[in-house]
Formats: structure tokens, C-alpha cells, sequence
């Protein structure tokens, strides 16, 4: 007899029979798979008649049990008691679940559909007796699903699921994401994917298309195993080297910066693009301002390419999209600048939305913007500069760590006292038991310079600390440091406003002097000389 807490549902084939290729059937399909790793197989056949469903679920039951793997079958209790089968996943418009359980027993497998957080509280309300494991999604969109009831909720809609379900207790049941998995981005849902208390992450993912398609299945089926075995996204260089702050380790980071001058392609706000272009070339980068998709995967391509996304003028969905998809196939970094992240409807539809499609190394915005990101903003942001200056510091490093952990990047959260945070844990991610830290242990450090009135005085200034972050991290290299280069930008930056503020004579002449300010520290390369300064909190 099966034993249900031993059951692997790392790699989950979901079988469609209507995308098989030429010369294969379900069952050579499914056996390739088996003989690559697949991990647990459901029979959904929503096309095909009883007798027949019959017939392949016998087959597909013989190769299943020469390879230990638990067989479900998708909607029919009628075939899955015929056959023996090792279980059921229905939906929420199938027979209900009690009355499944009663009728399959309690050594057998249920599966259920959930998508909403109220699903969840009713799985925990009926205890662990009747559902063994959910499936969560979908995740992304799919074609599996020609008339979806639900929206597409991403990674992080994922894990606000397994938050509910460690609210509710419900400890017992596993979880598999689903919907819209494939190879480019199975990595970064298991990466992002966790409760918020660090204790549960998905225990696997099922896939249908990438494997029943598959002219090669088997080769397929290899695929997924291993890009679930790594246990690790390497999205962009200098994710696993622990951070130095001694000024020769700095002067190396600055070195590296104008060794290598990265190409800096600002998608951003047309009153920035000047600005951030004479910023760029001020610490010796190479500006380039483009909103023509066709480019994308060149310019991704480039050395050191680095992508500055700034959505304060809201460009195309579909074309900040491509640029986003162009950077992380590249495996070059992304700043990400979610301006206004909620002032509006429109902006804050558009900047889940990316959140949702892409990884990014840094995530940076003010004070509202971090608040709103992390869902600790009460009432609606008031503009693109609303900046809550006000907030308690440790309120916005609790709200800076919280960033950085659900969306796996270096957090940057900026005022008067600017806060970086961060949650890329290495490129490391785990299956079933979360994450090895929770937002409150995140490594974070606090930079300072005073007050420095005048910046908030004129356009794109936080822009313009998007492009030093760029500038900086750009030049990394595979040895060297995300974290580090990010909070060596927020002290670069810092100082040059503080160097400025004392020479300016008003908002006019800041600009200028804020520039020159940041030539004069590339070129002369001292950090000891800075004002800003950093500790860690």
C-alpha cells in the first residue's frame, strides 16, 4: 500500500493528449517522462470518452507502477475507483471533496484546485483527513486552460497563498504551482516563491505542454528534473560573494566600473533621460535611451549591459515586457524603478505586472513606494514623489527587508536616511521548507549624509540614483558583489549630493555640481573622502 507522506511531487506531469507530436502517443510520452524524472503523473483527458479514458489510464497505470510513481486521475472518481488508481485531483465545480474522500477512502490521494485565499480557509476548516495536497495557480497564463476562471497570479499571488495556509495551520497539505510553468521560469518561482515567515515554499511543479509536446520527452522530462535539482537561480553575476566595505574593496568596485564601462539602456521617464544619460557618462558609462523592441536582445547581449527600468512616463505593458524577458534571458541585471507604485490604478496594474513577469538584482524607490510594495502603505500614495519622510526609520527598514525577500533582489528604500536590504539569499531556493531566513534576518544597512534639502528640490534625483545603481553593478563580475555594488552606489550618490549641496547656490546650480561631484569621485577614486556613511541595522 502507498504511504502518502512519502510521496514526491517534485516534478508533476499533467497529460493532454491533444498536443502529442507526430509518430507519439500517451504512453510513449509518458514513459519518457517517467524515465527522466517525473515525479507523480495526472491523467486530465477532458476530451476523451469513458471507455477510452479507460483504456490509456490501464496503460499509463502499468508504467507508472514500474517506476514507483502515484498515478491520479483528473475529475472522474468513476475511472479512478475502476482502475485502482492511486488518487483524484478534482476543481472547485467538481463533486465536493467530502464526498470524494468518502467514496475513495482514506489511503488515497486527493488533489484540489485553489486559487483564492478563501479556497485555502476552507481546506484548513476541513482538516487534514480529506485534501493531501493543492494545486496553486494558475501562475502565469496558459493555453492548457481555453475558458480560465481565474487570473494570473504570479509568484508573489503564490505566495500570499502559502501564507494563508500557514495562518490557517494547515501544515498537512503540499503544494504545487501551476499554470504557465516552463524552463524560463520555473527557476524564478521556486527562487520567489515562500511564505512571508520563511517556513514553506512549494513542494513542486506541474507541467503539461513542455512535456506532452516534446518531439523529445524524455529529454524534456531531463530538463525540468535538473533545473529543479540545482536548487539555485544564478540570474546575474555576484550573487553568492559576501560583502567588504574597506576602501580598497570599494576602489576595486569603482575600478571594475570604469574598466569595463557598462552599456546603461534607460527605459525611463522623459525628464529623466537627460539627466540620467549626463549621470551615466559622469561615472563613466555608456547612456543609450530605448523603447524599440527589435533591439532588446542585442543590447541585452552587449558587455555589461545592464537595463534601468523606471516606469514614472508609462511606457507600452508589452514593450517594457520584452525588455524585461531580452535582460533576464541574458542573465544581465535589472533596476527596477517602480515610480508612483500605486499612485494610480493604471500604475499600480502596471508595475504588479512586471513585478510579476521578470527577476530583478534591485528594486528602488522612496519611502511610499517601498510602504506600498511591502503592503504596509495606509491610503493611497499621493504622486510619483510621495515620499511619507516622515515614516519611523524602522518602520521603513522592516518595509525595505520585506521587498527584498518577496521579490529575491537587493531592496533599496530612499529619503533623508536611505535603507538597503538584501534577500538574494545567495541564488539558493528549497522545496517544502521555505527559505533559510525570514524578511526580519535579511542583512541591511543604513546610509547617511544629513540633510540635503536641495535634492528633493529637483527632477529625476531619485531617478539618477537608479542610474548610479546601474552604473555600478553593471561592471560586475562573477567574484564580486550585487549587494555591494548597490550599496556602494546609494554612498556614491549620497556624497555627491552632500558635495553639492555645499557648492550650489540654488536647485539650479545643484544639478551641475551633482554631476561634476560624481566625475570628481570616479576619477579620484577615495572613498575615505566620502561623506555618506554606512552601518549596518
Amino acid at each position: 500500500m502507498m504511504d502518502k507522506s512519502k510521496v514526491d511531487y517534485s516534478l508533476y506531469l499533467v497529460t493532454d493528449s491533444t498536443m502529442l507530436p507526430p509518430g507519439a502517443t500517451l504512453v510513449s510520452q509518458v514513459n519518457s517522462a517517467l524515465e527522466n524524472g517525473v515525479t507523480l503523473v495526472q491523467l486530465r483527458e477532458k476530451e476523451t470518452d469513458t471507455k477510452t479514458f479507460i483504456e490509456e489510464a490501464l496503460k499509463v497505470q502499468e508504467l507508472c507502477r514500474q517506476h514507483n510513481v502515484p498515478l491520479i486521475i483528473n475529475d472522474r472518481v468513476d475511472v479512478a475507483l475502476a482502475i485502482d488508481a492511486d488518487g483524484v485531483h478534482v476543481g472547485q465545480d467538481d463533486m465536493p471533496i467530502a464526498m470524494v474522500r468518502k467514496l475513495l477512502g482514506p489511503d488515497k490521494i486527493i488533489g484540489w484546485s485553489v486559487g483564492y485565499e478563501h479556497e485555502v480557509q476552507e481546506l484548513a476548516a476541513m482538516g487534514p483527513q480529506y485534501v493531501d495536497y493543492v494545486g496553486l495557480g494558475m501562475i502565469f497564463p496558459t493555453e492548457t486552460k481555453k475558458n480560465a476562471k481565474k487570473s494570473p497570479m504570479g509568484p508573489r499571488g503564490v505566495s500570499k497563498l502559502l501564507d494563508a495556509m500557514q495562518a490557517s495551520n494547515a501544515t498537512w497539505c503540499r503544494t504545487v504551482g501551476i499554470g504557465g510553468l516552463h524552463p524560463n521560469n520555473i527557476s524564478r518561482v521556486l527562487y520567489q516563491v515562500c511564505s512571508e515567515d520563511g517556513k514553506r515554499s512549494l513542494d513542486g511543479i506541474a507541467v503539461v505542454s513542455d512535456i506532452m509536446a516534446s518531439t523529445e520527452a524524455g529529454e524534456a522530462a531531463k530538463r525540468l528534473r535538473s533545473i529543479i535539482d540545482a536548487r539555485s537561480y544564478y540570474f546575474v553575476d555576484g550573487m553568492d560573494s559576501e560583502i567588504c566595505l574597506f576602501s580598497w574593496w570599494l576602489q576595486e568596485r569603482i575600478k571594475s566600473t570604469k574598466q569595463n564601462s557598462p552599456l546603461i539602456h534607460h527605459i525611463t521617464n522623459k525628464v529623466h533621460q537627460n539627466f540620467g544619460a549626463n549621470v551615466a557618462l559622469a561615472l563613466g558609462c555608456s547612456p543609450i535611451m530605448s523603447e524599440v523592441e527589435p533591439e532588446f536582445t542585442e543590447l541585452s547581449n552587449m558587455p555589461h549591459a545592464t537595463l534601468l527600468l523606471n516606469t514614472g512616463s508609462v511606457a507600452p505593458l508589452e514593450t517594457l515586457v520584452s525588455a524585461v524577458r531580452a535582460y533576464n534571458e541574458a542573465k544581465r541585471p535589472i533596476v527596477f524603478d517602480p515610480v508612483g507604485f500605486s499612485a494610480t490604478s493604471v500604475r499600480l496594474q502596471l508595475n504588479r505586472h512586471l513585478l510579476e513577469e521578470g527577476q530583478f538584482a534591485c528594486i528602488k524607490g522612496n519611502a511610499g513606494e517601498i510602504l506600498s510594495l511591502a503592503d504596509m502603505n495606509v491610503g493611497k500614495m499621493r504622486g510619483v514623489d510621495s515620499g511619507h519622510t516622515g515614516s519611523d526609520i524602522s518602520i521603513l527598514v522592516a518595509a525595505t527587508k520585506i521587498v527584498a525577500f518577496r521579490y529575491r533582489c537587493v531592496a533599496v528604500c530612499t529619503g533623508q536616511v536611505d535603507v538597503v536590504a538584501n534577500g538574494l539569499n545567495f541564488g539558493q531556493f528549497n522545496l517544502s521548507t521555505g527559505s533559510d531566513s525570514n524578511p526580519s534576518q535579511l542583512p541591511a544597512r543604513i546610509v547617511e549624509a544629513g540633510n540635503i534639502p536641495v535634492m528633493g528640490k529637483i527632477t529625476a534625483s531619485g531617478c539618477s540614483l537608479g542610474t548610479t545603481i546601474a552604473c555600478l553593478i553593471g561592471g560586475i563580475t562573477v567574484e564580486e558583489d550585487i549587494f555591494g555594488g548597490v550599496l556602494l552606489a546609494v554612498l556614491m550618490y549620497k556624497s555627491a549630493g552632500y558635495t553639492a549641496s555645499l557648492k550650489c547656490k540654488g536647485s539650479g546650480s545643484f544639478q551641475a555640481h551633482l554631476i561634476d561631484a560624481l566625475d570628481n569621485m570616479l576619477t579620484e577614486n577615495d572613498p575615505s573622502t566620502w561623506f555618506a556613511k554606512t552601518s549596518s541595522i
